[in-house]
This record gives structure tokens, C-alpha cells and sequence, in this order.
């Protein structure tokens, strides 16, 4: 049986806080909650000692030109459906593993070294695991938007600037991923180099979008109680304006440009049925271009963000 994990309008105003400053400072993020900084400081230490809430740095692939990433989505034979979700989550390079509605029962992202890792992947790999009727993939081609991380319309480039890693900045980053909160003074001795070089090293790295730090949680936890994928098919020309619209929306998750029939995989986060189904007719019926949508909605999280849940169910008290 799931533990039961409990928080309150205190936590969930850190949560907000941290949402728009993951490595915010105690003192910023109390101003920007209007919570006192030591009992700020102790509720936020608790959610991440408890793994409620964590920091994830991701490494923009299109930048780094670094990793491959790719969606499968598998129907599954009746009665076998946990017992491979669960395998795939022991799975180091499988990041999300979601059960769902839809087009298939489970949903994965990986992410892969190169594009030629896919063909074994699939077919020397995932074909052989007992109970897998089905697979289809998707390669991400574009993301423009990361979990709850918007990116700002002008930074949308047609000509990408890649960015060739040192060995320094691969150290910083491992170091980071460790603990996306880290003081500048405990990185710098982490990594054996000076604080003012480590600091600028952070900032030319964020700036050229070589990375992005964000908070990982359970979408409930604030409030949105339905949670769902939507393939979204459009017409060539509507693409930058459905892009421009859908990333401003204050539900939208990932945005991702994709392989395959359709154009779009969007993550939505909505506060019940009623909301998806507004956000997915009414609201996608605002927009021109737009051919079709196939809505997947996910019923369970077994894995987000190359980390297991520590439990299943969470409520608010």
C-alpha cells in the first residue's frame, strides 16, 4: 500500500516560490511567499528530504547537441501493465514512464547518446520483453518548452549556436544535477575552482541556454488533479503561431516539436475534466491550423525526471 504523503497551504506556497526560483535564496523566496524564513527554510528542507520536491538540471540537446530523446509509446498485454512500467523505471536511461488513456497503456521518454542507439533499442531490446504487443516511437525534434520552464518566444531561433562542453563545465554540471540548490561556495570547492569562475561559468551556461534548472513535483500537490499528453497535427505554415499561443499558457508542461504524423506533443496540467476538456476543444478550436489532436490522458506516475516516485498517492491537508 502507497504511503500517503500530506502538505498543507504553507508547503504549497514554497512549491510556488521555488517554481519561479528553484535556487532562490531563503530570503528571496520568503518575499516572494510571505513566509517567515525560518519556517520557509524548514518546510522546504523537509519536502526535499522527504523527495516530494526536487531540483532537475537538463541539459538542452539541441544546444549541446548532446543525447536523443525520443518517446515510445507500448500497449500492453491485460494483467501486465505494472509489472513492465516497473521494469522500465529501473531503467537508467528511461527518464518518465507513465501509465495512460488512449493511444497506448504506458508512455516513456529515454534518452539516448546518438540517433543510431534506437534501432537496437527497439528491436534487439524492448521486442523481446514479455508482454509488449505494440510500439511506436517519436523523436523530439524541438522542445519549446521544458516542465513548467517556459521559454521566452525570442529565444526561438532558427539558426541554433551548439556548444562544444569542457571538461570544467561537465564537472559543474554533474556536480549541480547532485543538488540543483547548492551554495556557489560549496560548488566551487565541489568542482576545485575558484567561486568568481564557478559563478561565471553558471551564468554564461544559463544565458546560452546550454542547461535549465526547474523543480520537479507531483502536479496535485498545487492543485492540478488531471494531468494529460495531447498530439496535437497541424499545418506547416501554423506552426510558430501555435507555438507562440500554446507556451504561454499558464497549463502548458513540455512543449515538444516531433517526429511522426503529428507535429506537436503537449503536456497539459488541468485542475479537473472539465478543464482538459475546455483546453483541448474550445481552446484548440481558437487557434488556426490546427488539424487534429488525440488526447492521452496519464493516469499514474511510475518515473518523472530520471527519478522513481517515492510513493503513489499524495494529498493536501
Amino acid at each position: 500500500m502507497s504511503e500517503i504523503l500530506r502538505i498543507d497551504d504553507i508547503d504549497k506556497a514554497c512549491i510556488n516560490a521555488l517554481l519561479e526560483n528553484p535556487r532562490g535564496s531563503w530570503r528571496e523566496l520568503s518575499l516572494a511567499s510571505d513566509i517567515p524564513e525560518k519556517k520557509l527554510s524548514r518546510r522546504i528542507s523537509k519536502l526535499f528530504d522527504e523527495q516530494i520536491i526536487r531540483t532537475v538540471v537538463e541539459l538542452n540537446p539541441l544546444v549541446v547537441n548532446k543525447g536523443f530523446t525520443v518517446h515510445v509509446w507500448l500497449s500492453i498485454e491485460i494483467g501486465k501493465v505494472k509489472e513492465v512500467a516497473q521494469f522500465f523505471s529501473e531503467r537508467p536511461e528511461v527518464r518518465v514512464v507513465f501509465l495512460t488513456t488512449g493511444m497506448a497503456d504506458i508512455f516513456l521518454e529515454i534518452g539516448l547518446e546518438k540517433p543510431i542507439d534506437l534501432h537496437p533499442w527497439i528491436h534487439h531490446f524492448v521486442t523481446q520483453i514479455a508482454g509488449i504487443k505494440t510500439v511506436e516511437t517519436q523523436v523530439v525534434l524541438k522542445p519549446f518548452s521544458w516542465a513548467s520552464k517556459l521559454k521566452k518566444p525570442s529565444a526561438f531561433p532558427s539558426v541554433i549556436s551548439q556548444h562544444s562542453l569542457s571538461q570544467d563545465e561537465l564537472r559543474f554540471i554533474q556536480a549541480l544535477s547532485q543538488d540543483g540548490r547548492i551554495s556557489i561556495k560549496s560548488l566551487a570547492e565541489n568542482i576545485q575552482m575558484s567561486e568568481h569562475k564557478t559563478l561565471k561559468m553558471m551564468t554564461d551556461l544559463l544565458e546560452e541556454e546550454v542547461f535549465s534548472i526547474r523543480l520537479d513535483f507531483e502536479p496535485n500537490l498545487i492543485g492540478y488533479d488531471t494531468e494529460a499528453i495531447v498530439l496535437i497535427k497541424a499545418r506547416p505554415e501554423s506552426v510558430s503561431e501555435i507555438v507562440k499561443v500554446l507556451s504561454k499558457i499558464d497549463n502548458t508542461r513540455c512543449l515538444f516539436g516531433i517526429s511522426g504524423e503529428s507535429q506537436f506533443f503537449w503536456h497539459i496540467l488541468c485542475n479537473d475534466l472539465s478543464d482538459l476538456w475546455y483546453l483541448t476543444t474550445e481552446k484548440l478550436s481558437q487557434l488556426e491550423g490546427i488539424q487534429s489532436c488525440n488526447t492521452n490522458m496519464i493516469t499514474n506516475a511510475y518515473k518523472r525526471a530520471g527519478y522513481m516516485r517515492k510513493a503513489e498517492t499524495f494529498t493536501n491537508s
